[in-house]
């Protein structure tokens, strides 16, 4: 059981520790995307910079985006080192299946199921380098293990409720439903495959909230998460917010290059 103010640490394991296979692509010399380098920074930071160097930094990690692989990554992970007493990197490998599910319908749930488990290995093993030496402790959590926590069931169920009870926040999650199928679909999907994803997009939504919304900050109160700042950053925020009464502790930031 994972104990409240304590930082979830039985369910995820040190970098050092994970049952990677090496890179398929090999050995990368630094800034292997053609020589580029990036530097990341936060964007219209609402706390004190100062007040971040208490603070325990979770990194959550979209399989797939450009912004989390190669040079791009490395500039978010430094930035954290710089920041953060110490960080946490989420392999969102077992959430990436509702994503291959919805970009191929023929796709089982068996088949989704492991080839996610691939997917978040395979980012590991191609990314390590970017936390490998880091000043700060690191540690690497699978989406995976972080479902199978005792704690995952109750923080559902209560954002489930809420859902229910609450148009504005319902009205928030639909708001980013409609972000993921505006980005699946054209002009020319059938209405019964935008349902379809739709539906996945919502099971994702609240499984992701679940999780890093309710569970992570109850557990580690003194928190911050960073992403690159997209279209559903604002409603996620408002959620969060609307859910607690507290400021959202998520942190937006700009990639650039140098």
């Amino acid at each position: 059981m994972l104990q409240e103010n304590h930082r979830p640490q039985p369910a995820s394991i040190r970098e050092q520790d994970s049952p990677v296979r090496p890179s398929r692509s090999g050995t990368k010399e630094p800034n292997a995307e053609g020589g580029e380098r990036y530097v990341a920074k936060f964007r219209n930071l609402t706390f004190d910079r100062a007040s971040l160097h208490a603070n325990h930094c979770y990194i959550p990690v979209s399989l797939g985006q450009e912004y989390h692989e190669g040079a791009k990554f490395e500039s978010i992970v430094r930035l954290v080192e710089k920041s953060f007493v110490e960080c946490t990197i989420i392999v969102s490998d077992l959430l990436h299946r509702h994503t291959l599910s919805i970009g191929d319908p023929n796709l089982s749930k068996l088949q989704a199921y492991e080839q996610s488990i691939e997917v978040g290995r395979d980012w590991v093993a191609d990314n390590r380098r970017a936390w490998d030496g880091l000043d700060i402790p690191c540690h690497v959590v699978y989406w995976s293990e972080l479902l199978c926590a005792p704690e995952y069931l109750p923080n559902r169920c209560a954002l489930d409720d809420l859902c229910l009870r609450d148009v504005y926040a319902n009205t928030l999650v639909d708001e980013m439903v409609g972000h993921f199928v505006m980005s699946a679909c054209d002009e020319c999907t059938p209405e019964v495959e935008r349902e379809r994803i739709a539906a996945l997009s919502r099971e994702y939504l609240l499984e992701e909230h679940a999780i890093q919304l309710r569970m992570i900050p109850r557990l580690c109160p003194e928190h911050h998460f960073v992403y690159p700042h997209t279209n559903r950053l604002d409603p996620l925020m408002l959620f969060y917010e609307r859910m607690t009464g507290e400021l959202c502790r998520w942190l937006r930031i700009r990639i650039s290059r140098k």
